[in-house]
């Protein structure tokens, strides 16, 4: 699945709460971030009341650090995070580790790596990630901002993938508001249409279908995007 949007529109979000779903059903996980420290991402995903330490503890929550290198950190991080096929090699490793059954992979972000390697390269490495997750029966969850490649290129990266997710921003009554629209989802019918969400400290994100009203329990993301 790509999740696409605009800076702040909730792509992390969404993805971590999706990953968080798939831990409460004891599946392996494995984030791998190419934008900020895991300790930030261990700290953004407790304040929305999840507990990601736990199933660190459990072996099942794998955080793969390919961005504290850029910061010049040496120690417990993926070395050469721009070396795809390094980055791959260690992937399959940790994939071995966590039983290499039905695991989630969060690639956070894409940017980086189209920023930083040849797209054909870039193209290969999500490519092959895919299949790996595939082959195991897990998901691949990745992240990309609206504009931030070229169109060719964007839609290269959609082919790739077995659904598309995308979230806007959109100023109503000078205050912004996020949707979500899911675009694409394979072997399943969708009927594309906006739906409004907020992101809630202490809960993530909550879906507002005007329909059935505001949802005051929280819904299963996974479902409501198809993944």
């Amino acid at each position: 699945m790509l999740i696409t949007g605009d800076p702040g529109s909730g792509k992390t979000t969404l993805a971590q709460q999706i990953l968080y779903e798939e831990l409460q059903r004891s599946k392996p996980c494995i984030i791998v971030t190419y934008d900020t420290f895991p300790s930030n991402i261990l700290e953004r995903m407790s304040q929305f009341g999840w507990d990601p330490r736990k199933y660190q503890l459990l072996n099942k929550l794998s955080i793969m650090d390919c961005y504290s290198a850029t910061a010049g950190v040496t120690e417990g991080v993926v070395p050469q995070p721009f070396d795809l096929t390094n980055v791959s090699i260690h992937l399959t490793s940790v994939m071995e580790k966590m039983g290499n059954h039905q695991v989630t992979i969060i690639l956070d972000s894409l940017m980086p790596i189209f920023s930083e390697t040849e797209p054909k390269h870039a193209v290969s490495f999500i490519q092959s990630i895919a299949a790996k997750v595939k082959k195991v029966g897990g998901k691949m969850i990745a992240t990309l901002s609206t504009g931030s490649v070229q169109p060719e290129l964007f839609h290269k990266v959609e082919s790739l993938v077995d659904g598309v997710v995308d979230l806007r921003m959109v100023e109503e009554h000078q205050v912004l508001r996020r949707y979500l629209l899911v675009r694409k989802m394979d072997r399943r019918q969708i009927i594309p249409r906006l739906v409004r969400f907020d992101i809630i400290s202490g809960i993530g994100i909550q879906l507002q279908l005007p329909r059935f009203g505001f949802l005051r329990k929280r819904p299963n993301m996974g479902t409501m995007v198809g993944s």
